[in-house]
Formats: C-alpha cells, structure tokens, sequence
C-alpha cells in the first residue's frame, strides 16, 4: 500500500511538473474591514490559478480558472426593511464572514489591433458564496451615519425590529443571517484599447449578464445585465530618455447601464449595479434600483514612473452623470405604493465632480484619496455634506 501511494506521488509530481508552465497564479478579489486596525490591512482575499494548457482556437487565448477564498467585511444599508425606500438618518451597519468559489472558462477571438489581445472575449462561469451576517464590531460605538451625525450602531435585530420588520433583505430571512448562494453568468468583452498605464488609447466595450435561479437558492432570485463601455485618448506624453513616463494627460470616458430584477436581490448582486456605486460622491447599494446608468468623464494627469516602471503617481479630475429608473430592488409597487410611489427626497439625477489623488501598482491596484462634490442629489450616509472625503482602492487583478 505504502509503495502503490509512493509511486502515485511520484506520477503526480511528474504530471505537476510537465504541466507547471501552463498554469498561473490568480489573484481576483480583496478587502478590507474599516474597524479592523483602521482598513489598511486586507480582510478578504479570493485567489487561485488559471490553465493555459490548450487552444480551441489557434492564436486566441483558451483560459480555465479556479478560485477560492473568503475573509471578514464591514457592510452599510440604505433602505428600510419593511419598505425599502431610501433612508436618511437610520442606518444599518453590519459585518459578515463570506466563503466564495469560482469556476470560469475564457475563450478569445480575432486578433486587436493591440498587439498579443485578441479581439473579442467570450466567458461563462459559476460562482458559490457562503455568507453569514454578524452585528458589527462597532455596535455601540458612535459613527458617523446619517442626517443626525454620530448614533449608535444598532445589532441587526434591534434595527429590524425598529423598521418593524424585514421584507426587503434575503440576507436576514431566517434567524441566523445566512445565506449560500448559486449563480452564473457569461458575457463578452471587445478590446480594442492600447493601455500602457500612463496612457490609454482606443475603445472597450462589454456586456455581461448574472442569473441566479431560485430552484438553486433559497435566498436568492434576480437576472442581471449589464453594457459598458470606456473609451480613452492620451493628448500629451512627456518620456525620458529611456522611454519612462514622466508626465502624461489622458481623456477617459466611460458609459455603463444596468437592468436588474427579481424577487431576491442579496446586496452583493445590488452594489456593482446601483447608481450610488457608479456615481462618485454617493454611497454603494444606494439608489438601488431596476434600471441605472451612469457616464464617468474623467482627465487623468500621471506622473513619473522613473523608479520603478509601473508605480507611479496620478490625479483624476472627473465628472459623472447618473440617472435611475423603475422600483427599488426588492420591493415591488405593493410595498412602495404602501407609503408613496415616489420617494420626494431622493433625485433621480445624480451629478457629482471631483478630484482623485492616488499612487497606481501596476494598473491593478489604485490607492489613495478621493474629494467629491455632489452636485445634484443627496449622500444617504452624508446628507448635510457638501464635500465628501473618501479613501479609494480599486483592484483589477
């Protein structure tokens, strides 16, 4: 028995190492929780690896991937539970454990006009998540949460129980705030962009779609689809003597729209699709509704990459337009209609402008600090702001 296991270690070593240079390293996703020695340690980490072993299509990239990961994230609400209208001055704040999985397949096709990306990229994939919604870190501390300034933070239950109960949230449908979930999606990107980091040139265009069926779930059921689409040109480029950037100016403009629907909508399906996450200045998961779409024009001045070609420092001027249209996720016209069809004191115009100051990883990490001034609507966490400071971090691995 012992010989017969060493020998199957031995084959799948050597199995290992004929096939090591088709596979990579995967990094997707990452967090951090703010009460957690301030947020500047990550919380949350989702990677894996991806396999390049074979070609449907000679020329085009054939990709697999498979992640896995999890951590431990602050989450904030903006709607009552029993109405789900937008609120001012009570908010929910809450932590929760998630587990995720991810399988996905990549296929391209054609050739860009950008050397070594194919043209158009097709993919389908399935993602799992366990969630499981804990009281925050903070209950009973003072934080900064609406109209009234600084509240207490409320346990999820004595929230609930104030709102008079939750019809809104699938997350805390049950009594221990937990949910698994099921869904897929499939989408196709067109990349005819030259991105060198320091400077863009050229159009992007995806659209992508979610479905989570409600026989696979039973805290989830929403379709949702997606079009966006960027376009950039760089009107100065300043390089040295050895090509490195010292300063550029580039031109981005980018249009996204989002349709959603469906009986439950868990908040991590609502925030890439509400307008408050589209629109800077506004808050994630707010203005959550069917139908959002937003233009971010942005002019992006970069700085030297003169120490270590790809870190560099960069300043984003930028405007956005939102709008919002149909019911608020979860809800329905029954339950709106209990109190109002139209909410008087939200916008359905959001405009906001600002500026970015941040320092650039490789075009896959931006870190750094955000000032913006909504112009038309209200912050939901900030309302009496007219000035809303923030941290951004984006990641694009």
């Amino acid at each position: 028995m012992k010989k017969t296991l060493l020998v199957l270690f031995v084959v799948f070593l050597a199995v290992c190492s004929v096939f090591a240079g088709d596979f990579k390293f995967l990094a997707t996703d990452g967090g951090v929780h703010p009460e957690v020695l301030g947020g500047f340690v990550p919380t949350l980490a989702v990677a894996g690896v991806s396999y390049e072993g074979f070609q449907f299509i000679d020329g085009n990239l054939t990709q697999l991937q498979a992640t896995v990961g999890g951590g431990y994230l602050q989450r904030v609400l903006f709607q009552d539970p029993q109405y789900g209208i937008p609120i001012l001055d009570d908010l929910l704040i809450f932590d929760q454990w998630q587990v995720r999985w991810n399988l996905k397949l990549q296929q391209g096709f054609g050739q860009s006009w950008v050397e070594g990306k194919d043209l158009v990229t097709a993919y389908v994939g399935y993602e799992g998540r366990y969630e499981l919604s804990k009281d925050s870190l903070a209950v009973g501390k003072d934080r900064a949460r609406g109209a009234s300034g600084k509240t207490e933070v409320q346990t999820i239950k004595s929230w609930i129980d104030e709102h008079g109960g939750n019809y809104i949230y699938p997350e805390f449908m049950g009594d221990d705030y937990s949910a698994l979930i099921n869904y897929f999606y499939a989408g196709a990107k067109l990349n005819m962009m030259e991105d060198k980091m320091v400077s863009n040139r050229g159009f992007l265009a995806e659209v992508s779609f979610q479905y989570a069926p409600n026989f696979l779930n039973k805290k989830a059921s929403y379709f949702s689809a997606t079009i966006n689409a960027e376009v950039g040109t760089t009107l100065l480029e300043l390089p040295n003597k050895k090509g490195d950037n010292l300063f550029s100016i580039v031109l981005l403009d980018r249009v996204n729209a989002s349709w959603t629907s469906g009986s439950m909508v868990p908040a991590f399906a609502v925030n890439p699709v509400s307008l408050g996450r589209k629109v800077r200045g506004f808050e994630a998961i707010s203005y959550a509704t069917n139908f959002t779409i937003v233009n971010n024009f942005e002019v992006r001045f970069a700085g030297p990459d003169i120490f270590v070609k790809g870190i560099f420092p960069r300043i984003n001027v930028f405007f956005d337009a939102g709008w919002y249209a149909g019911n608020y996720l979860n809800t329905g016209n029954d339950r709106v209609d209990a109190v109002g069809a139209d909410y008087t004191g939200m916008e359905r115009l959001l405009l906001s402008t600002g500026v970015q100051v941040e320092v650039c990883f490789f075009d896959f990490i931006d870190l750094g600090i955000q000032l913006a001034f909504p112009l038309k609507g209200v912050n939901i966490r900030y309302p009496e702001n007219k000035l809303i400071f923030g941290v951004t971090f984006f990641l694009d691995l």
